[in-house]
């Protein structure tokens, strides 16, 4: 009985893939979710050189280019001014990276942050 288990598992049950633009999505959500986070940018990113093969999704603040299997992410954010810019970058990356390996598993290659503006926050009427 054990054989036939073990001959199961190692067959290949079909393909899956998954759509950048789902990536996107995860990308976007788990941005904003992001303490110091305003919103994303309105700038469109550019697909760098690397980004001749594969396939790519791009919007407003957000690309996504996948080759090989690897995800690399480029995204422009707009930080609330409540964090740290360069500690906002990194838990961005950080934050990215591990929602694209937990929710499709994929590996990351890079998540490229730009943080492009800061909004000042609107001041209580008291103050």
């Amino acid at each position: 009985m054990s054989d036939v288990r073990e001959e199961m598992s190692e067959q290949t049950t079909g393909r899956i893939t998954v759509d950048p633009d789902v990536l996107l999505t995860i990308v976007r959500f788990t941005a904003l979710q992001e303490p110091g986070v305003a919103r994303l940018s309105s700038r469109r990113p550019r697909l760098g050189k690397h980004a001749w093969h594969g396939k790519r999704a791009r919007t407003r603040g957000l690309a996504i280019h996948v080759a090989e299997g690897r995800v690399s992410v480029e995204i422009h954010v707009v930080a609330d001014g409540t964090v740290n810019a360069h500690v906002l970058g990194e838990r961005l990356q950080e934050h990215i990276a591990d929602a694209l390996n937990e929710m499709v598993g994929m590996p990351v290659d890079r998540v490229k942050v730009v943080i492009d503006d800061v909004e000042r926050r609107q001041r209580s009427a008291r103050s």
